[in-house]
């Protein structure tokens, strides 16, 4: 599951499993649901530290295809008597 990390990271100095490193906020990375879980408020701190992210179904470009016709053309001709 993707996830957005919050500013709680920051002001209680706390550095997730998933990272090296104290993420800023904004930072998206992949945890599974039972640390959502964890990170969304069931843990000591009583603190959300991640938001869910929301995936976006990429758009698929459908290509039409333009189908031209002829039009015919009737030629008259004159007939020489």
């Amino acid at each position: 599951m993707k996830v957005r990390a919050t500013a709680e990271f920051k002001k209680e100095n706390v550095n997730p499993d998933e990272l090296d490193y104290i993420p800023e906020e904004g930072i998206e990375f992949e945890v599974s649901e039972e640390r959502f879980e964890v990170l969304s408020g069931k843990n000591r701190f009583k603190k959300v530290f991640v938001e869910k992210v929301e995936e976006e179904e990429p758009e698929v470009e459908v290509a039409i295809p333009k189908v031209e016709t002829e039009k015919a053309v009737k030629k008259t001709t004159k007939k020489d008597k």
